[in-house]
Formats: C-alpha cells, structure tokens, sequence
C-alpha cells in the first residue's frame, strides 16, 4: 500500500486530472485518463511480478537477496532526484506553469487515455515504485487469481489521485469547479515542494526495506 499510495499522490497526475475536469467532456476525459494511468501501472507491476516469480522458482534466496539490492537502488534514486528537486526549486519567484497543462484542453477522449498511459509510463518515480510492487508480490509467491486481485487493488489504489477527485465531480457535478480550481492553483505553486516530501518518504520507505541484505 505505501508503494501505491505513492503513485497516487502524484502532483502532476492530480493537475492533470483536474484540469480536465474543468474542460468541456471533462468527466470522460478524466476517467479516460485514470484508466491509462491505472493500465500503465498495472503493466509495470505485472511484468516485474512475473519476472521476480520465474527467478524465485529457480532460487528463492538469491531473488530475495536481488529484490533487497533494488530496493535499496530505488531508494538511492528517490533521495538523489529530492536533492535534485531541492537545488533547483524556486527561489521567490513565481513558479512556472507547464505548457503541457495548458494544452490539455483541446485533448480529445482517446488523447486523454493516451496522456494517462504516458504519464503513468513515463514520470520517472512510476517505475520503480510499479516494479518495486510487483516485486514484492512476486516474492511473496502470488500466482492466478491471487496475483490478479493484488495488481487490480494496486491499480486501482494508486489512481485514486485521480479517481477521487473525479467522483466528487460526479457527484457534486459544475458546483465543485471553485474548489478544483482552487486546488490546481495550489497544487502547481506548491509542486517542488510536495514532490521533494513524496520522494524523501519513499526513499526513506525503499531504504527501510531494503536493509535486510545488510543483516
């Protein structure tokens, strides 16, 4: 759960997902979106949870040792890219607002689905968290249906960045538009510093795990 909860609280995704809802079609560009990110995620989990579960069967104790010798990868990366994020963070000036999010407007519903997929691909924490979970639930030695139900849950957990905000909209329908606008505003000021808490939680998460090599 750490693992997915750290993929849902993504800035960039939450932005991305409210600005379309503020957009015309937005709740069909929004779930469009979430179901690119949550397929994207989903993929990364499962080929890491296939690979980990094929080299247990052959040997359970180097895999263990080679899942330990990845976390601790993943967590130097994690620390690493925070001392990045902190060095070039804004110093007094306004931050600058991406062009991407701008454009996100005349995305149509299918070009949603796609930029789901691309972020939840390419944003450069997504992977080593997907693959940090799906190698833990191929360590743990999930198969069938099991494994099934763990990545879908996974999924799903890690989208709610996304899918939470699209339910209040469906839900509270044109009346939520202030609040959404009012979180994007401060999500996008605020962006470096939640990205460098996030990633310094994570680092300190995949350290703690994979500090049993060391014993």
């Amino acid at each position: 759960m750490p693992l997915a909860i750290g993929l849902a609280l993504s800035p960039f995704a939450i932005t991305t997902g409210i600005v379309l809802l503020l957009g015309d079609r937005g709740r069909l560009k929004t779930a469009f979106f979430a179901l690119g990110w949550l397929l994207a995620i989903c993929a990364i989990a499962a080929v890491a949870l296939v690979i980990v579960e094929s080299a247990a069967a052959v040997d359970d104790e180097a895999t263990e040792a080679g899942v330990d010798i990845v976390q601790l990868l993943i967590a130097a990366l994690f620390l690493v890219l925070a001392l990045v994020a902190w060095t070039k963070r804004p110093r007094g000036e306004e931050p600058a607002k991406s062009k991407l999010l701008d454009r996100l407007d005349g995305l149509s519903i299918f070009g949603a689905l796609g930029i789901g997929v691309a972020q939840g691909l390419l944003v450069i924490k997504n992977l080593p968290l997907a693959l940090g979970a799906g190698a833990r639930f191929g360590e743990a030695g999930l198969t069938g249906s099991t494994a099934v139900v763990a990545l879908a849950v996974f999924s799903v957990v890690a989208s709610l960045g996304v899918l939470v905000p699209l339910g209040f909209a469906v839900v509270a329908g044109p009346r939520l538009a202030p609040a959404l606008g009012a979180t994007r505003t401060w999500i996008e000021a605020n962006m470096t510093a939640i990205t460098i808490v996030i990633l310094l939680i994570l680092g300190g998460y995949f350290l703690g795990q994979g500090v049993g090599i060391l014993g």
